[in-house]
């Protein structure tokens, strides 16, 4: 686990709700963290690493990640406003990407199977955070104009008791795919979501045990709960597969 070496700022509010730590690391790549404190609870943590490596093992363009370790000695020192919202200890990383959120009018630029497979995707780890209208949302999709590539970010709110698929359906940047999926696709994607939720042990066994102690908090990961929504890959077809398809 490399070192963080340097904070440089805390996103500022209103520009995203998590509001993550910009920071160098010993590889002299710019990352955002999201760590232990007061910023995160141990859950979201989880929840953000867990659905970070699914979409990697599922293809999708996340942005490259890791687990950080945030020195004690840096923190004494920083003067970084906000930086008691973090603590010493892991923290997950998300490389800086040059680019900017998913504007409304490049949603169609996006390749057709991306789209179909980010819907898919979102709902099965029931993240709700894929939000866009035409007056702007919370996309948690970076997108460059220069090759037209988009990057998937930010899944600290997967993995949500809460979740109500109608407003997912109704809100979701990749809504309107719901009913241009194809029959053929779906029981493909069923078939590789299964395959990568079986690997539930591996994707989960390192987690930090700074993340994962349990002192019977509602805020804490449990494991069970999670496994229960991946099992979610044999209700595809039955949600997506009553559209209309070719």
């Amino acid at each position: 686990m490399q070192q963080v070496i340097e904070i440089i700022e805390r996103c500022a509010e209103n520009t995203c709700v998590s509001r993550p730590f910009k920071v160098r690391a010993e590889d002299g790549h710019l990352y955002f963290i999201k760590g232990c404190g007061s910023g995160w609870t141990r859950r979201e943590l989880c929840c953000e690493l867990l659905a970070a490596r699914l979409a990697e093992a599922y293809g999708l363009p996340i942005a490259p990640f890791g687990m950080l370790d945030v020195p004690q000695s840096i923190l004494e020192y920083c003067a970084v406003h906000g930086i008691e919202a973090l603590r010493a200890g892991p923290a997950f990383g998300s490389l800086y990407v040059d680019s900017f959120s998913l504007p409304p009018v490049a949603v169609k630029a996006v390749p057709e199977e991306l789209r179909w497979k980010l819907l898919l995707f979102d709902w099965w780890i029931q993240n709700e955070d894929r939000i866009l209208g035409e007056k702007g949302g919370n996309v948690n999709l970076l997108w460059s104009s220069d090759g037209d590539q988009l990057t998937v970010i930010d899944h600290n709110n997967a993995f949500d008791k809460d979740f109500d698929e109608a407003a997912f359906f109704e809100n979701h940047v990749f809504r309107a795919e719901r009913e241009r999926i194809p029959s053929p696709f779906l029981l493909e994607q069923s078939q590789a979501l299964a395959k990568i939720a079986a690997r539930f042990s591996e994707l989960t066994d390192d987690f930090p045990d700074e993340w994962t102690e349990r002192q019977e908090s509602s805020g804490d990961f449990v494991p069970e709960s999670a496994i229960e929504v991946l099992s979610r890959s044999v209700k595809l077809f039955s949600v997506f597969g009553g559209q209309h398809h070719d």
